[in-house]
């Protein structure tokens, strides 16, 4: 019984990235870049110019801080959009998700990844 549920826990442990996207820092972007990073937090600098784009990728938990406000355009899996208007120096608190984004303004905000 032990070993069908370490496979179980294994297999789903792989899967888990197609599941739920895409780190976007495979992507390479010129907008985002990690500040710090350890097994239970990632820190991210989020920095677009209007425009710019990031392809399809998922968070998990996510505190965001913004330094610059600006409206940014979230696509979901779906097709659905939503554009979010970021205020400079609020603090938002949002739950995993998988989505791609266009800056529609310039805007720079703090994402601290909450991996546990």
């Amino acid at each position: 019984m032990n070993k069908v549920a370490a496979l179980t826990v294994s297999f789903l442990l792989s899967s888990c990235p197609a599941v739920f996207g895409q780190d976007a820092m495979q992507y390479g972007v010129k907008h985002l870049t990690v500040l710090a990073e350890d097994q239970k937090v990632r820190v991210l600098r989020y920095a677009p110019h209007k425009g710019d784009k990031t392809p399809s990728h998922s968070h998990p938990s996510v505190v965001v801080y913004v330094l610059k406000g600006g409206r940014v355009k979230y696509t979901m899996p779906d097709g659905s959009t939503k554009i979010s208007e970021l205020k400079t120096g609020e603090a938002l608190i949002r739950p995993p998700v998988i989505h791609s984004d266009e800056a529609l303004d310039d805007v720079e905000a703090i994402l601290i990844e909450i991996k546990q």
